[in-house]
């Protein structure tokens, strides 16, 4: 297979984390998640989090945190997006985030890997390579392994249910915070130029307020990355997750051919 770029990108790498939630979104009350706000709980809950990749990138410059300061400019473009389909569920999350731009792009003959829950979301779709995440591999060690091995197309990696950010309290998301935030070095080093690296929220797990069990209904924060491009724009708050996989599609000239408006031009000012 190819990977019919346009020449400003060879690869996206997409991380989909459950559990960095960055806010309740307007319909929380629906789902008795009103008041919901997992990273800036979390933090004020532990005392802060030691976040220093994820600052740089612009995290605190989209979710107020303690200990984790907006940077000026942040590395990274930032945005937050809406979780526009319903419910909480990871997979559902997942399919909105990319799953109709992995279908078009794979469709038109583009490499595509998926790692952990997203191989196990993205199953049915022709043409996506799946990748286990062994029992003691990381997250972030497969994307490396994946990305250097297949340094054309799109990748989508996703912790596997009870390996992720979710269900762990307050004080666990914090230290699971932080160990992502560690590897995270590692992952930064190995992008090359041609590479674009999109970090996205799947909605929160805020168990600091009455009704926090399990999955909570917040806005992801969105963090799109490329040396090759220039840093902090501000990139707003998108109305569906789906512009992640929208913007993945773009890169390789392909239509996504599911809700969602690519941000690519946008980065590129």
């Amino acid at each position: 297979m190819g990977d019919g770029s346009n020449g400003i990108f060879r690869q996206v790498v997409i991380v989909a984390l459950p559990g960095l939630g960055a806010g309740a979104q307007p319909d929380a009350a629906d789902y008795h998640d009103r008041g919901a706000s997992t990273l800036a709980h979390v933090a004020t809950y532990a005392g802060g989090v030691d976040l220093t990749n994820l600052a740089w990138l612009g995290l605190g410059n989209v979710v107020p945190m303690r200990s984790v300061a907006p940077a000026s400019p942040p590395a990274a473009s930032v945005a937050r997006a809406a979780r526009a389909t319903s419910g909480r569920e990871v997979r559902g999350g997942l399919l909105e985030l990319v799953g109709g731009a992995v279908r078009a792009v794979a469709a038109s003959d583009v490499d595509v890997h998926a790692i952990g829950a997203a191989a196990h979301a993205l199953i049915d779709v022709p043409g996506v390579e799946p990748h286990e995440l062994g029992p003691r591999e990381a997250l972030v060690d497969s994307v490396v392994a994946t990305m250097r091995r297949y340094p054309r197309g799109v990748l989508v990696a996703c912790p596997e249910e009870g390996r992720g950010l979710t269900g762990s309290g307050p004080i666990g998301l914090a230290r699971a915070l932080s160990r992502f935030d560690a590897s995270l070095s590692m992952l930064l080093d190995q992008l090359a130029e041609e590479t674009l690296l999109i970090i996205a929220g799947l909605g929160g797990s805020d168990t600091t307020i009455a009704t926090g069990a399990g999955p909570t209904r917040e806005y992801a924060p969105v963090l799109a990355y490329s040396a090759a491009v220039p840093s902090g724009v501000q990139l707003g708050t998108r109305l569906t997750l789906a512009d992640v996989g929208a913007t993945a599609a773009d890169v390789f000239g392909v239509a996504a051919g599911a809700p969602g408006r690519s941000f690519l031009a946008e980065l590129l000012v």
